[in-house]
């Protein structure tokens, strides 16, 4: 049996250590105390997130389309 850890986020779990490359069966515990996982990042790219462009992101896929089809 090999331990990883890692922490949900709400969505998925996400993990912080490498994990085999094979499908495997898990267990996910849940640990009471989480206070050791407030200060980790949201995502694993959350590192290269300019929060200056975040405002850009509302409505990005929709003026994609636009630009791309035209107002259909």
């Amino acid at each position: 049996m090999l331990e990883v850890q890692g922490y949900y986020d709400g969505n998925t779990v996400q993990l912080l250590e490498p994990a085999p490359k094979t499908k495997q069966n898990v267990i996910v515990t849940f640990i009471d105390d989480d206070s050791e996982f407030d200060d980790l990042p949201v995502g694993i790219l959350s590192k290269y997130a300019d929060p200056a462009k975040r405002e850009l992101e509302e409505g990005a896929f929709e003026r994609a389309m636009v630009d791309k089809h035209g107002n259909g």
